[in-house]
């Protein structure tokens, strides 16, 4: 019980710190950036035929290294930071922008943002529109495919040489219905039905086969299907499998918790702090949300009790 307190202690506080920068971020997608792209990004972008200062507010990058005065923030401190002083106007030598003085609110979520450590998401190398600083675009990465058989992608010709290499004979290319069959198993786990068969035959409209991927996502089994790999990760069972296997009545509901999340497709990252500390994030939420969040926490729970069963068993054996 020491170490799985100890393991909550810390998830506790890492959700936190986790809250507490997705409300940075939010700040400042929501009211930091439209602010530089309307006062700051005319004369201080990539874009800008020549960014006054040498400084460039249209990434993160941009405002870490700073201008020809060095970097335009200190991320806490924004007594100590260049573009307050700046917008400020308490520097006569130091006036941004230098038509006129921004309204005291704008300077107030400017303050606010540095304050509260000048959290910026932009991860990405400044860009510019017209391709002078973008080396990235000449990334492999960005190029597209070249292939010179029309009739299979690069990935066919790779497997394709060396099945040669090898004396092997590529298989010929599936008929619609095994296709259709493949993909069926694949996404649900189950054959398709003579309806979907005939459906998918039928349909001679352009991306015929696009339109099958998304709706066998979208059918419930899908969720099913591959929820169920999460499951045995989890080590999922309706009781512990122990010489007196007690039976975890509610254990269903984290397996239709998993099942549903799935079928949502609920980002990862939602899917496991849930997981790990629903009961935590439980907290403002509608009740039905809240009834969510701890059935997410089963993932615990079937661990949990499987381990105290045995220390149970243990005791009684003493």
């Amino acid at each position: 019980m020491q170490s799985l307190t100890a393991i909550l202690i810390l998830v506790a506080a890492l959700t936190g710190a986790a809250h507490g920068q997705d409300a940075r971020v939010r700040f400042f997608e929501a009211s930091v950036l439209p602010l530089l792209q309307k006062r700051c990004y005319e004369c201080h972008s990539y874009n800008a035929k020549a960014p006054e200062g040498g400084l460039v507010l249209d990434s993160r990058r941009g405002w870490e290294t700073g201008g020809d005065s060095g970097p335009a923030l200190v991320a806490g401190k924004p007594d100590a930071s260049l573009l307050l002083k700046a917008i400020g106007y308490g520097d006569d030598d130091l006036r941004m922008p230098p038509d006129g003085q921004l309204p005291d609110e704008e300077v107030a979520v400017f303050r606010r943002w540095v304050k509260d450590g000048a959290v910026d998401p932009r991860t990405a190398p400044p860009r510019s529109e017209k391709g002078v600083e973008s080396s990235s675009k000449n990334l492999w990465s960005l190029q597209p495919l070249q292939v010179d058989d029309a009739r299979s992608n690069s990935i066919d010709q790779f497997l394709d040489e060396h099945l040669v290499n090898a004396g092997l004979r590529p298989n010929k290319a599936a008929d619609p219905a095994a296709l259709l069959r493949r993909a069926s198993f694949d996404l649900t786990g189950l054959p398709p039905s003579p309806e979907e068969l005939h459906r998918f035959l039928a349909d001679d409209r352009p991306a015929g086969w696009k339109r099958l991927i998304d709706r066998l996502l979208k059918s419930p089994s899908y969720g099913e299907r591959w929820g169920r790999h999460w499951l045995d990760l989890a080590r999922y069972g309706d009781s512990n499998g122990g010489d007196i296997n007690y039976a975890h009545g509610n254990a269903w509901r984290y397996r239709d918790y998993v099942i549903r999340s799935f079928n949502e497709d609920k980002p990862y990252d939602d899917f496991i702090r849930e997981q790990l500390a629903g009961d935590l994030l439980a907290v403002e939420v509608t009740p039905e949300r809240r009834v969510e969040l701890l059935t997410a926490t089963g993932f615990l729970a079937l661990h949990q009790q499987a381990r105290v069963t045995i220390e149970q068993i243990n005791l009684r054996g003493r």
